[in-house]
């Protein structure tokens, strides 16, 4: 279980499943990895993904709810 990588999504208000199919698409950790909990190499991933420039890192953000 990774809570590297379970601690960096919650902390930047990351949606988790874009967070994987980034990581899966690059080949950061395995295909078969669905949840943040799955990656065996979360730092490894967690480290990659602090070297992503802004403007990838925002288009993993959740989608925020608008007031009604």
């Amino acid at each position: 279980m990774s809570e590297s990588l379970r601690a960096y999504i919650a902390a930047h208000g990351l949606d988790e499943t874009a967070v994987m199919n980034l990581l899966q698409e690059h080949g950061k950790c395995s295909d078969t990895a669905v949840w943040a909990q799955d990656v065996g190499n979360g730092g490894q991933c967690v480290q990659w993904l602090h070297g992503q420039d802004a403007m990838t890192i925002r288009l993993l953000e959740r989608p925020r709810k608008e007031a009604a």
